[in-house]
């Protein structure tokens, strides 16, 4: 928190600053799993044969979350986003109870406390379905990972998009990353849009390219 305090304090006043979290079905793989990359055999039998346990594992991490996320907007935040980045291997059974009820839980109880803050989701992978999740969860943006067309998307016009250049053309760099960010940008023209890329930024990435990225985006 303090380190939120130090950076709003740094950042021009027009600069918005996004504070994050994981959220609960991502979170839990991770603590269920022990790792990244999986299949998510585990949990998902988790969720399937011991039902009280993974509802209780997931009141936690909503109420958990939720106290990080306001802490987070006391101490300078000004947008918030939840981060289902393993949404994408949710089986249709468990997506209703495993995201969107815990996701509608954390946006209503830090809107209590914070109002006005935008929130936005992340259900990665699952962009085509952007404006249910939207409309199910309460959220005011929604990120939308690279596979899916997001100029083709029709939100409620109060939804914000943000998303999706691939993580791979910024490790890329140069012309073919500043093309498809400039095509991106003009697909998007007139929408409610927060241009961003479509997952997380690559380990391998050199830092000048996305100095680049960011002067392509700019001009």
């Amino acid at each position: 928190m303090q380190t939120i305090r130090n950076v709003r304090a740094a950042l021009p006043p027009h600069v918005a600053l996004i504070g994050f979290a994981g959220a609960p079905w991502t979170v839990a793989t991770y603590m269920i799993e022990g790792m990244g990359g999986t299949e998510h055999f585990v949990i998902k039998a988790l969720a399937e044969k011991n039902s009280p346990f993974f509802d209780r594992l997931t009141d936690i991490l909503v109420e958990a979350t939720s106290q990080y996320l306001i802490a987070q907007a006391d101490a300078g935040a000004e947008v918030l986003q939840l981060f289902e980045s393993w949404a994408g291997s949710v089986p249709e059974a468990l997506w209703t109870r495993a995201v969107l009820e815990p996701t509608a839980r954390i946006v209503q109880a830090v809107k209590a406390a914070h109002p006005h803050i935008p929130i936005i989701g992340f259900p990665r992978l699952k962009g085509g379905i952007a404006a249910d999740y939207a409309k199910a969860t309460g959220v005011d943006g929604v990120g939308i990972d690279q596979m899916t067309d997001i100029a083709a998307l029709t939100m409620p016009q109060k939804i914000a998009l943000q998303g999706n250049l691939s993580p791979e053309l910024l490790m890329e760099g140069g012309e073919i990353m500043r093309t498809a960010a400039k095509t991106l940008v003009s697909a998007m023209a007139g929408k409610p849009f927060i241009f961003n890329l479509g997952h997380g930024v690559l380990q391998p990435t050199p830092p000048e390219h996305v100095a680049e990225l960011v002067a392509a985006i700019r001009s």
